[in-house]
This record gives C-alpha cells, sequence and structure tokens, in this order.
C-alpha cells in the first residue's frame, strides 16, 4: 500500500463523495455544485461570492453560476454591501435556511460511510490528520506557486 500514491486516495475519496452528494441533492433539485456553497452559507452568511470561491478553491465563474441557480431557486439571496456598492453579499433566504439540516444530514450519511469500521478515536485522528495533510498540501501548491497565495481555507477550524 505503500506504494499508491495518497493523490489517488484522495481522488477516490474526492470523487466518491461527489458522486454519491450528487446523487442525493438531485432529489432536492440540486447538485453536488450547490451543496457546498450551501455549507459554507450555513456557517458564515453574508460573504462575498470571491470570499465564497476562495473558501472552496472554485473559479468565481462557477461560483456565480452555482449562486444563480441558488438564487433562482429561491435558495440564496444577494444583496448589496451599504458601505461598498460594489460589493454583493450572499445570505440563505428563508426557503435555504429550512433546506440546510436536510443537506447537513446528506453530508452526515456520506461521512457515516466513509467512516464505517473506525472507531471514535480513529475518526478523530483521520480528521486531525487529514486536516494537517490538506494544509500542507494548499501551502505546497499556493505558497510559493503562480497562483495569489491566500491563507489556508479551513485556518480557522482545528
Amino acid at each position: 500500500m505503500n506504494d499508491i500514491p495518497l493523490g489517488a486516495f484522495t481522488s477516490i475519496i474526492y470523487r466518491s463523495q461527489f458522486v454519491r452528494i450528487n446523487d442525493r441533492m438531485k432529489e432536492l433539485g440540486l447538485s453536488a455544485g450547490q451543496f457546498f456553497v450551501l455549507i459554507i452559507l450555513s456557517i458564515e452568511q453574508g460573504i462575498t461570492q470571491d470570499t465564497l470561491a476562495g473558501k472552496l478553491l472554485i473559479d468565481k465563474g462557477s461560483i456565480a453560476r452555482a449562486v444563480n441557480v441558488l438564487e433562482d431557486k429561491d435558495l440564496v439571496k444577494r444583496i448589496t454591501d451599504e458601505n461598498n456598492r460594489r460589493a454583493v453579499r450572499l445570505y440563505l433566504t428563508g426557503t435555504g435556511e429550512q433546506l440546510i439540516p436536510k443537506i447537513i444530514k446528506i453530508d452526515n450519511e456520506w461521512e457515516e460511510a466513509a467512516f464505517s469500521g473506525l472507531t471514535e478515536e480513529e475518526k478523530t485522528s483521520a480528521k486531525n490528520l487529514l486536516h494537517k495533510i490538506a494544509k500542507n498540501s494548499y501551502e505546497a501548491a499556493y505558497k510559493n506557486g503562480e497562483k495569489k497565495w491566500k491563507e489556508f481555507p479551513l485556518k480557522d477550524l482545528q
């Protein structure tokens, strides 16, 4: 197993999570692309699309498309910042707020399936290790690279 690159494992985890979440989101008339936007907005409302793109490491165009779909479905609203007329902040609507428990349930079910057979200690250890690996990987990719460096998106989560 030491011969298998770490990227193979992370690719399988990412892809299988995407497939499962996408299947479950279809039941709600949404896709996995909107799932992560809703999760972030459930944690932090009033952020800009640019901030959201940075947190998810997704290009601004993809974020704009996801937000457009969510706005058309009356799940998200855009409000112009009173102090900076060029900034538009994102908020969940009442309908969006009501949907969040279902979204969180979808995420929890995937996590339960992914962690099946592990003890609570192993789950905690796995999350801590993955956090460190993600941070190291992010810094290796962005800190000295051509991409504009921003702080690690999950820096506030320990």
